[in-house]
């Protein structure tokens, strides 16, 4: 198995489950601040020109949760074993891509990127972010309130797709003081063995 793998955090989300599942796995360094990901052959792992990519003999797959949900079936780790648990897996990963990920790219672009790019951050995404953030928070923090993890009382993969975006919103100066439960949520992946071993950008 390959990956093609930059310290941001969709990237994350697969080096940080690959770290707890224990499996090996060859990195593949694509140096997004060097527009590799534009370079023939890699638009030829992933067309739109984005990592992470994960390479498994002759199978290419793109799309961190696709990754993911690959990962689960293919260990059997991590992941749940009934056709209604995979859905719920599914579901909140779904939730994390439509309505969490987006405003997470408005505040970590326009605030953490464009300091490395030496361009200025648009103030109107920024602010769409800062507004669309509170709801959907507010629904990671009733979900926490039942279990310490959002499957439930164990660590699954659907945790390593939420801990990188929650780090680097956090990072980007979103205050998670009016939410309790998805704070003490994040220290608990901070903490975690895995989510340390798994490169990251600096200050983040």
């Amino acid at each position: 198995m390959k990956l093609y793998y930059f310290p941001s955090p969709n990237p994350q989300k697969i080096q940080f489950a690959l770290n707890e599942i224990g499996l090996e796995c060859e990195v593949v360094p694509v140096d997004l601040t060097k527009n590799e990901q534009r370079k023939p052959e890699f638009l030829e792992l992933n067309p739109l020109g984005r990592v992470p990519v994960l390479t498994d003999g002759a199978f290419t797959l793109w799309d961190s949760h696709a990754i993911l949900a690959y990962l689960g079936d293919k260990t059997g780790k991590l992941w749940p074993t009934s056709a209604a648990g995979r859905a719920d897996a599914l579901r909140w990963l779904f939730f994390l891509s439509g309505h969490i990920s987006p405003s997470a790219s408005d505040l970590a672009f326009n605030r953490i990127a464009v300091k490395v790019l030496g361009i200025p951050g648009d103030q109107d995404a920024i602010a769409r972010g800062e507004r669309a953030l509170p709801g959907v928070i507010q629904i990671l923090e009733g979900r926490l309130a039942s279990s310490k993890w959002l499957m439930g009382e164990n660590f699954s993969l659907v945790d390593c797709g939420y801990g990188p975006v929650l780090n680097v919103i956090d990072k980007a100066g979103f205050g998670f003081a009016g939410y309790p439960r998805v704070s003490a949520y994040l220290e608990a992946i901070r903490a975690r063995e895995a989510w340390r071993r798994t490169p990251k950008l600096p200050g983040l």
